[in-house]
């Protein structure tokens, strides 16, 4: 057990305040790199950590272990409403997912991966601005400290990258607790692809700079399938 001061960095992430921290971090071999799993203080969070792409060539040549992308748990379940609140009016309605194809994002100012990811996400929402049955729903998660930070975190740091996005919160630590339970949300940044259905079409876990290009691939074909005649 410890304490990070301010901004002090701890590995790939980074805590916005003196916390008490304890900490469980796993490393595992993907195709892109370490995939390291770290929890703090029970709460989980996600980075890559990438290796010298000619040594991990070879590596996956010698044993043949090109696998597929494992399928995340909440694929093909139905999203209930989401628990979150706008932490720019609190009077703002929650967004429905019934109808729309929704992309569902959570993340943290305080995570290096979700900052890198984040504004192409923005990209492809703005690109697809005109396509009224599609949404972009990001919600921040805070790493401690009150509801009033993390708004005024979330705010100065959309403001101070330029992300014309509304700004979405847990609206309650019991609900953070029991969607991350019922959804599978066990790092940042997490990613969900919903279909106007309300099941969970793709998720995307860590961050990877082809990300952008895949998760705009499988939203396009999503709505293309939307268009497709019913049988």
């Amino acid at each position: 057990m410890g304490s990070v001061p301010r901004r002090a960095p701890l590995g790939f992430l980074t805590f916005p305040r003196r916390v008490p921290l304890g900490f469980l971090i796993s490393l595992r071999l993907t195709p892109s790199g370490f995939l390291m799993r770290m929890r703090v203080n029970g709460f989980p969070m996600i980075s890559r950590v990438p290796i010298v792409a000619a040594m991990l060539a070879i590596a996956l040549v010698a044993c043949g272990c090109q696998r597929p992308r494992p399928t995340h748990p909440a694929e093909g379940r139905a999203m209930g409403p989401l628990p979150i609140v706008s932490l720019d009016d609190a009077t703002t309605p929650v967004p429905s997912l019934a109808g729309k194809v929704t992309l569902l994002n959570f993340w943290g100012t305080w995570c290096p991966p979700c900052r890198k990811e984040l504004p192409g996400l923005v990209r492809i929402a703005q690109r697809l601005s005109g396509e009224p049955r599609f949404q972009l729903i990001a919600v921040s998660c805070g790493s401690g400290g009150d509801d009033a930070d993390l708004a005024r975190e979330t705010a100065s740091f959309l403001t101070a990258r330029q992300l014309p996005i509304a700004a979405w919160g847990f609206s309650e630590a019991v609900a953070a607790l029991h969607f991350s339970m019922a959804c599978g949300l066990e790092a940042f940044p997490t990613t969900y692809l919903i279909g106007p259905d309300t099941r969970v079409r793709r998720v995307w876990t860590g961050y990877r700079s082809s990300d952008e290009a895949d998760i705009a691939a499988a939203i396009v074909a999503l709505l293309k399938e939307q268009d497709a005649p019913s049988r």
